[in-house]
């Protein structure tokens, strides 16, 4: 069975412009990925030479956790 000439003819435009978007669908990923990838890097910079040290105050308060005492009447 063979295929009108027409619609062979719009078939194949339309592979075309198929073939742009997946190009194009292809480039959006990569681009998304690489900015997840830059942001990432960028956070753990920042965590990094901020330094994770504690406020004189909470080092202060770092033994005052207090246990509940058991009681036995229960």
């Amino acid at each position: 069975m063979a295929l009108p000439s027409a619609t062979a003819a719009g078939l194949a435009a339309a592979g075309s412009s198929s073939l742009l978007l997946i190009l194009v669908g292809v480039v959006l990923v990569a681009v998304l990925i690489a900015a997840f990838w830059w942001g990432s890097r960028r956070v753990a910079r920042r965590r990094r030479s901020a330094g994770v040290t504690q406020p004189p105050q909470a080092e202060a308060r770092q033994d005052s956790w207090t246990v509940p005492h058991d009681d036995p009447d229960r």
